[in-house]
């Protein structure tokens, strides 16, 4: 849509709302700064306003620019100008530009879910209804476990972003995460994500020198939360963000990290918490994301909802959940979503009862031996102080864990108990002085030595050395702590030591031999994968044995020795079987990025395709991984002391695109093994956690796991904890916050039904407003294969009879254009680890593409959507059409059932507001009966609305229909008279189009004002909870603290300062009201103010009868 530049430089500046052209492209004049010194230039603000790149901001020296033109002309008469298009690539430029047409005037028109490579659910259109209902799209997006937060959180980037108002985003999330969030953005949104990390600064700093600010080299960043306390990435990013950045969105995953820790009666605030309230408000736009945003704690829930939304809620303010919370949250329950809709597996959780052991099994009898060895320790210590006890204590706790993950992880912690115990003895009656160590394990060292690290944790990307030798420094530490004060009796010292000897000979006769679980999994890989398998020990006879399609996931605690015995175990299982070298591989803490990617493709793969069948995973990978495409079975081969973590075990594979109706999540139990009566409590609280709590269950969790470790599983007290544990829940005070604060919003059963109807209802609504299906979308990619001279989409099937489209080579245009063969790898499957770039391409083919999501996870085809990097590219050629290319003349003549001819001149109106955000956008029609205009006695008049809209209907019917033509006298005719034709109907388009510009106009004033009282009423009504709140917390601050009282000094101490902290925040966000009430809802009302109106041309179309 080419507007005509004058043939002489113009000598005059632009005006503030001109058209100009600058570098080629077209701009909006939005500021003007002439200069004070006589001869320099203008300094000139510009935004784009061209389709491929709309919104970026430019300043420039006017009179400096060689390319500088004001537009006075919008290229009506380039229209015609070089004959007719066919019906076919006419109707594709069309489609393409009403794609890509938005609006601001009503919240409830979405376009995302139509520009997405995703199976569209209509429950996971609420959360953007209710991001773009809010002036800003400050968020909280809860929903339960697998119902797929990621893609409801990319739904509203895409959309903020297709309507300018967000032009940046970070992903904060935890590192496990990274790579699942740029996958899933690039795959499913078309959003290019660079993870931020040491390896890319230093990358920029290459390339770009030493001095660049990483945070300004790319639009678009994922970042992982340990990295937003550390002042190396921090400072550059406030640097970059400024006081606040206008078209920023922050997407905080797993947000609950960011609420104040809930280890006492009052929340306490972390270094997270404040790195976040420091980076956040600087962000327009906020998405938190969090299965369990509610940790009990009123303060530490309203402090999470204060970095969300400071306008709605302050720290320590109470939560209303119906007035304040409802407006900017989102949360349903998997359960509640499965009975109203289904779309999500069942799970059976299935109890493997291992029963009929002898006595002396080795899992038996060191669990026995063990609990011996505590007693006479605990005799022996009982007259020491608390701390040496609990040193004692730590170490015991410890072995027990790691005899219920495996007795090799048992035997090598055993073995350097043994030796350190043995070397503090010996130390002792050498010296013969006290042989006490200055130093005690603290809460920290003490939850390294019991907890397994999370991928999060640093522990997690240790070498197996570097474990190794960190535990051995543990057990060092916890050992020397706990030697008492005197010399032990010898006869004490002797009984120990004995146990020692009996312990780690079983120990070591069992520790590369299958135990029990083992030869239980064994069995099911026989029964399930591997019909042939032998028993473990003997040989396959024949042909070697072959395996099913089945998958399975096992997952175990990350202790090196578990993880290395089981896969070493397995592997000997399996060795005569087919390709049994590519059968199993482990994913964990130390598996890098990339790695970790080539595992999850592998094992999402077509089983026919990828023979890897078993997956063993560390819990450092219970989270950022989904691994649900074959594989609906699971093994906890040890229990995690945290239900939580079992559920997180058990959602790698229960989780939305799970194509199995059951997911089947298995776990041992030896009911002869005292140990195990708590353990199978853990799994029926799982469940029992998830169904009653809802949110709470994380308190519950860190509850029930705190109480393990703190003491472990005692023989003698088993029967009593197994009881506590089942009776474990939460206190009336937290728990009436918890139904008060965030419950009360939830989406109820009831509720649900009613609100996806709603949604469905929106989407069948935007659906018409796009105008976008999947073959007209098919029939325009291959209408721009066809302008590059390419042949177009071969149709095909699948293995299944599924129809697919294969590319043609474009890759061989690269001697004329090398850039289409790196987009073209966006077709190809992922580049494996260390894979070169050439040969990765040698042996990855371009993939088939489907035009409709498959609802699973599937590596053998690439969903071709508007925003996947291939159909960007090829529907940029229409987009472009008239200022970068010039292949269409946009005039078409289609034949019609009518018996009328007719003409259509079609425009588009464009509004724009500040910085080009696009306000609102659509194609105006005007159209007449045509007559050839040797035979006018008048200019052509355009039909009333009636006539219009059949004329229009008849456009869609004829662009769609046949591809016959006119014959050329009629084309010629026609083409005569187009100049003529356009001259009579763009004088009554342009009365037209500002009709429909001051419909727009006033609708979008109407919802400035609405949003601009709506943010006024919440600030008002905000402002009146803080003055309540800090008006009682004065009269009854004494009190306050005497509710705090209890014998923990330290937690007092913390309570107190948190609630002093609260008290002096609260005096001064209520000197800011005022300020945000004079500037905020101002501000909302003026972005929807239009400061540009343009009308350009799109088109003439001529439909002439079939019958003449």
């Amino acid at each position: 849509m080419s507007a005509v530049a004058p043939a002489v430089l113009p000598e005059r500046l632009p005006g503030v709302g001109e058209l100009v052209q600058v570098r080629s492209r077209r701009w909006i004049v939005e500021e003007v700064a002439e200069s004070q010194v006589p001869g320099e230039s203008a300094l000139v603000g510009l935004a784009c306003v061209d389709d491929d790149n709309q919104g970026q901001a430019l300043e420039v020296f006017w009179e400096y620019e060689p390319d500088r033109w004001i537009l006075t002309d919008e290229g009506w008469a380039d229209l015609a100008s070089k004959g007719l298009d066919s019906p076919r690539l006419f109707a594709a430029f069309l489609n393409t530009l009403r794609w890509n047409c938005t609006t601001a005037t009503d919240s409830r028109l979405f376009q995302a879910p139509f520009r997405a490579g995703i199976t569209i659910d209509a429950y996971q259109m609420e959360p953007l209804r209710k991001a773009l209902a809010l002036p800003r799209a400050n968020l909280l997006i809860a929903d339960d476990t697998g119902l797929g937060k990621t893609i409801e959180a990319g739904l509203i980037a895409r959309e903020l972003l297709l309507r300018r108002k967000a032009k940046s985003i970070v992903v904060a999330a935890p590192p496990s995460m990274l790579e699942q969030w740029r996958g899933e953005m690039e795959e499913r949104f078309g959003l290019v994500f660079e993870v931020l990390d040491r390896a890319y600064v230093s990358r920029m700093r290459r390339e770009r020198g030493f001095g660049v600010n990483p945070w300004r080299t790319h639009s678009r960043f994922l970042v992982s939360h340990n990295l937003l306390i550390d002042p190396a990435y921090t400072d550059p990013m406030r640097e970059w963000l400024g006081e606040a950045r206008p078209g920023s969105l922050l997407i905080l995953d797993e947000a609950h990290h960011a609420a104040p820790s809930s280890g006492g009666r009052y929340g306490i605030e972390t270094k997270i918490t404040r790195a976040v309230r420091d980076l956040a408000h600087r962000f327009e736009h906020r998405l938190f994301l969090s299965a369990t945003p509610h940790n009990g704690h009123s303060n530490s829930f309203s402090t999470l909802l204060e970095l969300l939304d400071p306008y709605r809620f302050t720290r320590g303010v109470k939560v209303r959940a119906r007035t304040d919370l409802e407006p900017v949250m989102v949360r349903r329950i998997k359960e509640d979503l499965r009975s109203i809709q289904g779309g999500f597996p069942e799970r059976n959780v299935v109890r493997v009862k291992i029963d009929g052991l002898p006595e002396d099994a080795p899992e038996l009898a060191l669990s026995r031996l063990l609990d011996e060895y505590r007693t006479a320790r605990d005799q022996r210590y009982s007259s020491e102080s608390a701390r040496v006890r609990f040193a004692a204590g730590l170490m015991a706790v410890g072995l027990q864990q790691r005899l219920l993950s495996s007795i090799e992880a048992f035997a090598r912690s055993l073995q350097k108990h043994r030796e350190t115990v043995q070397r503090h003895w010996d130390k002792a009656h050498e010296l013969g002085g006290d042989p006490h160590p200055a130093l005690y394990p603290d809460d920290e060292q003490a939850t390294a030595f019991l907890k397994p690290a999370d991928a999060d944790d640093e522990r997690a990307g240790w070498t197996s050395d570097e474990a190794e030798a960190d535990e051995e420094a543990q057990i060092a530490q916890i050992d020397a702590a706990s030697q008492p004060a005197a010399d032990p009796a010898a006869a004490a010292w002797a009984h120990e030591q004995r146990l020692l000897d009996q312990m780690e000979k079983i120990a070591e006769d069992a520790r590369h031999l299958p135990d029990a679980k083992t030869l239980r999994l064994i069995d099911w890989i026989r029964r399930h994968q591997c019909p042939g398998l032998p028993a473990f020990g003997q040989p396959a006879t024949g042909s070697p044995p072959t395996w099913t399609e089945r998958r399975v996931l096992i997952f175990t605690e990350n202790r090196e020795g578990t993880k290395r015995y089981l896969k070493s175990i397995l592997e000997q299982a399996i060795e005569d079987t087919d390709q049994a070298e590519e059968r199993i591989d482990i994913i964990d803490g130390l598996t890098s990025r990339a790695r970790r990617r080539e595992v999850q493709r592998r094992f999402n793969a077509d089983p026919a395709q990828e023979p890897l069948r078993i997956l063993i995973a560390t819990d450092a990978a219970r989270e950022g991984l989904n691994l649900q495409a074959h594989c609906s079975d699971l093994f906890h081969f040890d229990l995690p002391w945290n239900p939580g973590r079992i559920e997180q075990r058990n959602g790698r594979i229960d989780r939305k695109l799970q194509p199995a109706a059951q997911v089947n999540c298995h776990y041992f139990v030896l009911p002869q093994r005292t140990e195990d009566r708590v353990l199978e409590v853990l799994v029926t609280k799982t469940e029992t956690i998830k169904r009653e709590l809802g949110s709470l269950s994380q308190v519950i969790d860190d509850s029930v796991e705190r109480r393990m470790l703190s003491e472990g599983i005692r023989h003698r007290d088993a029967d009593a904890l197994r009881s506590e544990i089942e009776a474990e829940s939460l206190d009336d005070d937290r728990r009436r916050a918890t139904e008060e604060e965030l419950e009360e919003a939830r989406e109820r059963a009831q509720n649900l039904e009613s609100q996806i109807e709603a949604c469905q209802n929106l989407l069948d609504r935007s659906r018409k407003w796009a105008g976008f299906s999947p073959v007209p979308f098919r029939d325009a990619i291959d209408c721009s294969l066809e302008l590059l001279g390419a042949p177009t989409l071969v149709a095909g099937t699948d293995d299944e009879g599924r129809p697919v489209w294969t590319f043609p080579p474009l890759e061989q245009r690269s001697a004329t254009d090398p850039s289409w063969t790196s987009t073209l790898d966006s077709l190809r499957v992922p580049r494996k680890l260390d894979q070169k770039l050439p040969e990765w391409r040698r042996g990855a083919p371009i993939r088939p593409v489907v035009f409709e999501d498959a609802g699973r996870l599937d590596e053998e085809t690439v969903h071709l959507h508007l925003e996947q990097r291939v159909a960007q590219r090829l529907l940029s050629r229409f987009r472009a059409q008239g200022f970068v290319y010039h292949d269409l003349s946009r005039a078409c003549l289609a034949q019609s059932r009518d018996s009328i001819p007719r003409v259509i001149l079609l425009g588009r109106l464009s509004l724009y507001g500040r910085g080009a955000e696009r306000l609102h956008e659509e194609i105006v029609p005007v159209a007449a009966r045509w007559r050839d205009p040797s035979a006018r006695s008048e200019p052509l008049r355009a039909y009333a609305r009636d006539a219009e809209t059949l004329t229009m209907d008849l456009l869609e019917e004829s662009l769609n229909g046949s591809a016959r033509m006119p014959n050329e006298v009629v084309q010629r005719r026609l083409m005569a008279a187009a100049a003529q034709d356009i001259e009579d109907l763009r004088p009554q388009l342009e009365p037209r189009a500002a009709e429909h510009a001051a419909a727009a106009k006033q609708m979008l004033a109407q919802r400035g004002e609405r949003e601009e009282r709506a943010l006024r009423d919440t600030l008002e009504r905000h402002r009146d909870q803080v003055e309540a709140e800090l008006a009682r917390h004065e009269r009854e601050y004494t009190q306050l603290l005497l509710d705090f009282q209890g014998p923990d000094a330290r937690q007092l101490g913390e309570d107190t300062r948190q609630l002093d902290a609260n008290m002096r925040h609260w005096r001064t966000r209520l000197q800011q009201f005022k300020q945000d009430l004079e500037r905020e809802p101002a501000r909302v009302r003026e972005f929807y103010e239009v400061k540009v109106q343009r009308v350009e041309p799109v088109g003439l179309v001529y439909l002439w009868p079939e019958s003449n």
